[in-house]
């Protein structure tokens, strides 16, 4: 049995994407012990991972002093076979020095200097974008002299919640969040101009190509003029849903990442920004359509690059990105 400690202290994707780092570990040996240090946000999501051992959280005070003494507390009498920086944040990298552990292994994309890295740690993998997220992983699982699958069922372990909310079958994911709406996101990126207009038109030449319902989610963030469209074409405010070329349309308000990886996992095919719902429905193996920056193209694929079961199409003015995806082959 092998004990692993792994900072994953950032969000709730990228713990989606390490775990072919931590299932790896998993799975080659049932008796390996996977703890993992986590924020308060994202350790809320990984609980509910059967083959986690214990989660410590880092950010508990959000004073970044008294937060480091309180996990120093958490871990200072455990000790470890591997610790793993995971998530390449500094305090992580810090705070791994403090702890006890046979090897050290920092995976960052930013390079320390080179005499802290020599002092503490025995291993440094650069996470470049020069490869894709997932090639880096697979370099740090050869270094730990573990052989990564061909495929892994990330929700194996995994307790999904109950579904509540009934959605007529089959139905294609549409995950309008703040990455679509302008001075709601990256001031540099490109916006579609949405207006509660040509969502409404959208919608229409979605159901024309796929010939299927649809299903609309917000992200956290609740966006003016997604309430506008569902002032406008719904009726029942409390459970929105109308007939759109005879098909049905339903608008959840509400709903949780949880909540939406239900939503992906019984859809036929899920448009969404790249990020975070993209990396589950790659996990739950389903079809999907990413909108990406077109001048952060090696950003995205560093991401992305993995992934079988995924067309991209850039980000633009909606009428083109309806174009774009109406000329999609798919699958």
């Amino acid at each position: 049995m092998a004990k692993f400690l792994i900072f994953r202290t950032d969000r709730i994707g990228d713990f989606i994407t390490s775990q072919l780092v931590t299932n790896s570990i998993s799975d080659v040996s049932r008796k390996n012990q996977v703890d993992i240090v986590a924020s308060t946000y994202n350790s809320k999501y990984i609980k509910n991972f059967k083959y986690i051992n214990n989660i410590f959280i880092f950010d508990k005070t959000k004073n970044k002093i008294l937060d480091f003494f309180n996990l120093f507390l958490q871990i200072k009498n455990k000790n470890y076979d591997y610790l793993i920086v995971l998530d390449g944040k500094r305090r992580s990298f810090l705070s791994g020095i403090f702890i006890n552990s046979k090897i050290k292994i920092c995976f960052l994309k930013d390079f320390y200097p080179k005499y802290l890295i020599g002092l503490f740690y025995n291993k440094y993998i650069k996470n470049t974008e020069t490869n894709t997220q997932y090639k880096n992983f697979q370099i740090l699982l050869n270094y730990l002299d573990i052989k990564s699958p061909k495929l892994i069922n990330y929700y194996k372990n995994y307790k999904f919640i109950k579904n509540k909310f009934k959605l007529q079958k089959p139905y294609v994911h549409l995950h309008l969040d703040e990455k679509w709406f302008e001075n709601y996101y990256f001031h540099d990126f490109d916006y579609m101009n949405l207006k509660t207009e040509s969502i409404y038109i959208f919608l229409k030449a979605l159901i024309k190509k796929f010939k299927c319902n649809i299903v609309i989610t917000q992200g956290v963030t609740k966006v003016k003029i997604m309430n506008e469209f569902k002032n406008k074409y719904f009726k029942n405010i409390k459970d929105p849903q109308n007939k759109i070329e005879k098909k049905t349309v339903k608008f959840i308000e509400q709903s949780s990442f949880r909540d939406l990886e239900n939503i992906v996992n019984n859809s036929e095919i899920l448009i969404c920004c790249e990020g975070a719902i993209s990396h589950v429905s790659h996990s739950l193996n389903k079809k999907t359509i990413a909108l990406i920056q077109k001048d952060r193209v090696i950003t995205s694929n560093f991401w992305i690059g993995h992934m079988t079961n995924i067309k991209t199409v850039f980000r633009n003015d909606i009428k083109q990105v309806t174009k774009d995806i109406l000329k999609l082959n798919f699958f």
